[in-house]
């Protein structure tokens, strides 16, 4: 039987994407020290080491994470719904697997002693990658993976499609929060940040319930 997965040339390069730190840190190995920086606090410092090994196998498996995306939608029970918003699930799996190699490269580079600010480099990417993503989140149509999945946008269409449209400028509100809080730094670009962030995520969800309650009264 033929399976219904159909790789294609973006299915590669984004996982190649995704894996190149992975492949890069078993190139380097006997560079990296034995004890290695994976996590970083507001001010730049490392807080958090971890084993060489068990890091370099952690980034194996997040560098698989867009490639188990790209099998999510065939497991999906609206699957057929995937190809009337393909150029958005696609850009939503390369922004994904962008991130994950910037973020992954950067703590690399970190602990081969290049300076890097760390919180600068993860937040201008996230804020970016949201900037586009708003502009394709009104595409999106019911699924189980992608988009602003509550009980109330699945559960009709039209308070689906409805939030969404709302919700795509919210991404990008969120994503603008990240590029200040990247250009501010410190305490309170992570203050901005976080307040874009939690507005652009809550204000959606409850643009659903409301609308949800209307429609449903009406």
């Amino acid at each position: 039987m033929k399976s219904p997965v159909r790789w294609s040339f973006m299915d590669v390069l984004t996982t190649l994407l995704a894996l190149s730190p992975a492949l890069g840190a078993l190139l380097l190995y006997n560079r990296l020290p034995d004890t290695m920086a994976t996590h970083f606090n507001i001010n730049n410092m490392a807080d958090r080491q971890m084993d060489k090994n068990v890091a370099i196998f952690m980034l194996v498996l997040l560098g698989l994470l867009p490639l188990l995306l790209r099998l999510a939608r065939y497991m999906d029970p609206n699957k057929a719904n995937y190809e009337k918003f393909s150029k958005a699930y696609e850009v939503m799996r390369t922004c994904f697997a962008v991130i994950l190699a910037i973020a992954a490269w950067g703590m690399l580079l970190y602990n081969l002693n290049v300076l890097l600010q760390m919180n600068t480099i993860v937040l201008g990417a996230i804020g970016l990658m949201l900037l586009v993503l708003g502009n394709y989140l009104t595409q999106v149509q019911p699924n189980f993976t992608f988009g602003i999945r509550t009980p109330w946008t699945l559960s009709n269409p039209e308070v689906w499609r409805k939030t969404h449209r709302f919700g795509g400028p919210m991404m990008m509100l969120g994503g603008a929060s990240g590029l200040v809080a990247a250009w501010v730094g410190g305490v309170a670009g992570t203050v901005i940040f976080l307040t874009g962030l939690g507005i652009s995520v809550v204000a959606p969800i409850l643009y659903s319930f409301l609308l949800h309650r209307k429609l449903n009264h009406q």
